[in-house]
């Protein structure tokens, strides 16, 4: 009799305390849906160095020109406070030709550079140029926005995204990670530079993206009061370090890298493709690799002349390798896998990076 009055008291306790599975298989649904939301965030190229980084060295050979005049509007050194004073360190001089020549020109809080380029700067295949700020870590970073303009009365800004949290403020030397940072200059230490494509304002109707002249770069002021908050194309607030109330203050301008631009007999045409090391063929849907033959490698055994070239997603996850012989002057042309969907990807050989656009036209 004891066994049954525990089996009546166990089922009836089961009676009561039970969930219905309609319930149980609605929880599941919210909490499985709550766990990939929070997992698609979008997360983007790394820092420099790493797997499926965009950054491009200041001393690669893709640069073939660089900015010919800057223009500065100095912002204050704390743009709450009026009596903190404008930034100062550098000039405008500071931005004008090669990286790492002539210093830098600090911009202050929300402060103007604006850049000329002849010939002007034109849409080739992959990123067109790049822009080099002076943060010395991969995860101090100090932003701006970007924008371009054929005639420097109308201006297109390249869209761009903040994925740092907006709870707690950046402090002056505060931490922000390249991967929720995406098309905002000072994305990377120096002395790589964020580079930036042209096609990505094809859209864009009040500018002609073969006939850039002028680049634009304003300072994110990154403080998350939203008396002075600035917002990425996304209207998320963009957090970065604030307030820095120092000569130095904003963002660091130290050039502007050019990579694609109008040949100088004014018809629009791209540089000579064929001294490029590395860059996308359309029409072949392959990437074309330049090797050079050096002293150092022919000295070296074949074994150890043979160099990668690897194709990353923009989540830095590598989606192809294949080795390429560097050991002697050749080209080759690698084509690209049909098993790759369409999307944007980082291709990689040595120092050089290029993105490249996969359509469902293939």
């Amino acid at each position: 009799m004891a066994g049954d009055k525990y089996q009546t008291e166990r089922q009836r306790m089961s009676t009561h305390t039970s969930i219905p599975k309609n319930i149980i298989r609605n929880l599941y649904v919210i909490l499985l849906t709550g766990f990939l939301s929070q997992h698609a965030i979008a997360q983007f190229a790394p820092a420099a160095g790493q797997p499926g980084s965009t950054a491009l060295r200041a001393d690669s050979s893709c640069f073939i020109n660089w900015a010919s005049h800057c223009h500065v509007q100095r912002g204050l050194k704390q743009i709450n406070l009026p009596d903190s004073g404008y930034a100062s360190v550098g000039t405008a001089q500071s931005a004008i030709g090669q990286a790492s020549t002539n210093g830098v020109v600090s911009l202050g809080d929300g402060g103007i550079a604006t850049l000329t380029f002849n010939p002007p700067i034109s849409d080739g295949n992959g990123f067109d140029f790049a822009i080099f700020e002076n943060t010395f870590l991969d995860t101090f970073l100090e932003l701006a926005f970007v924008e371009v303009s054929t005639d420097s009365q109308s201006w297109a800004r390249f869209p761009n995204e903040s994925l740092t949290q907006t709870n707690t403020q950046t402090a002056a030397f505060g931490y922000t990670q390249p991967t929720k940072i995406h098309n905002l200059a000072g994305k990377y230490r120096h002395p790589y530079g964020t580079p930036f494509d042209l096609n990505d304002l094809a859209m864009m109707s009040n500018i002609r993206t073969n006939e850039i002249r002028y680049v634009r770069i304003i300072d994110v002021v990154g403080s998350i009061d939203t008396l002075y908050a600035q917002r990425d194309s996304k209207n998320r607030i963009i957090n970065d370090p604030w307030p820095t109330p120092f000569a130095s203050s904003g963002f660091d301008l130290d050039a502007v890298g050019v990579i694609h631009q109008v040949a100088t007999n004014t018809s629009r045409i791209y540089p000579n493709q064929g001294k490029r090391p590395l860059y996308f063929n359309t029409s072949s849907n392959s990437i074309h690799v330049a090797t050079a033959n050096t002293g150092e490698n022919q000295q070296k055994n074949e074994l150890n002349v043979y160099k990668d070239l690897n194709i990353y997603n923009m989540a830095g996850q590598l989606c192809f390798k294949t080795p390429i012989f560097d050991a002697q002057s050749s080209t080759h042309d690698i084509q690209i896998p049909t098993t790759l969907s369409a999307g944007t990807y980082i291709a990689q050989y040595k120092n050089y990076s290029i993105k490249i656009i996969l359509t469902d036209n293939r």
